[in-house]
């Protein structure tokens, strides 16, 4: 894993392994993760999430082995509180010649699953040479609290969910820290559909030079957030819930900008769908996902 700065390293991610071989990891979620709505959302734990299960899935390939996420589906059966930790587990469902099914459970300090992780691993002949416990996956890092950017300003509740794409798009509307750290901006704002840019950067990358699977599910993952502004009234918001992701190719880190085009496929009163579609610079399509959005209860 690359040492130099990006999100894999901001997010802090600590590593433990107990004396019966039981792998843990554990992340700070802070102001830092936060979207231009001051939410932590789905986002804010995707890399987490895609990390717990692959690591498992590497594990338990011969030594030297290297290994990518095919498929990923994430759901978040409560919002994520900022100012708590998450730690997550994981385990190996099965495997059959080269690939595997992997779960993976994120939970809070309260004791609340946050995100349930279903992912199929596979074994590619991409060697990376051995990697040490507690690295696969991820940048190794401690679960602190790193300096922090500040929360987002309040938005006018008078906004609707396409003035503040625009806003966005135009720069009146700053994009949240999360956003900001996953290079992710929006670019253009249709009537049913946005096109959003990616930056990808070195601290990005995985062992073998190309953007970690976990930076990939986090910028769709918000991507999609974004495009569930499409419908909202003023006062009206919607949070990413469920969203199944496949990775077709890995994206190259300099390759240029990546683009994710999202479509809302219906819009209902309680839940939101999209489907987005992640492409590189040459026009190759790198993954697809679908995601529901559900509303958020005034607060």
């Amino acid at each position: 894993m690359t040492e130099s700065s990006g999100p894999l390293t901001s997010l802090a991610i600590e590593y433990s392994k107990t004396d019966a071989g039981v792998r843990s990891f554990r992340q700070y979620v802070g102001t830092g993760l936060l979207d231009h709505r001051g939410d932590a959302g789905l986002t804010s734990v995707a890399t987490l999430a895609e990390i717990v299960g692959g690591s498992e899935f590497y594990h338990s390939q011969p030594p030297g082995s290297a290994t990518v996420q095919a498929r990923l589906a994430l759901s978040m059966p409560v919002p994520v509180t900022v100012g708590t930790s998450v730690q997550g587990f994981g385990r190996v469902v099965g495997m059959t010649g080269g690939h595997g099914v992997t779960s993976a459970e994120l939970v809070d300090d309260d004791g609340h699953v946050v995100c349930l992780a279903i992912g199929r691993g596979i074994v590619v002949s991409r060697p990376t040479g051995e990697v040490p416990e507690g690295e696969a996956g991820h940048a190794a890092g401690s679960a602190r609290r790193v300096h922090e950017a500040p929360a987002p300003p309040p938005l006018d509740h008078a906004l609707t969910g396409v003035d503040i794409l625009r806003g966005l798009a135009e720069g009146s509307i700053g994009h949240g820290p999360v956003q900001r750290m996953f290079g992710i901006r929006v670019a253009a704002v249709g009537d049913k559909n946005i096109t959003v840019a990616v930056t990808p950067t070195p601290g990005m990358a995985n062992r073998m030079g190309t953007m970690h699977g976990g930076v990939v599910v986090a910028a769709m993952t918000e991507a999609c957030s974004l495009g569930a502004e499409l419908p909202a009234a003023g006062g009206v918001r919607f949070r990413i819930v469920d969203i199944t992701l496949s990775y077709f190719r890995s994206p190259a880190i300099e390759g240029g900008d990546l683009v994710i085009s999202v479509q809302l496929i219906k819009a209902g009163r309680r839940i939101v769908s999209l489907l987005a579609t992640m492409v590189g610079a040459d026009g190759t399509v790198l993954a697809e996902a679908t995601a529901d959005a559900a509303a958020v209860p005034p607060s």
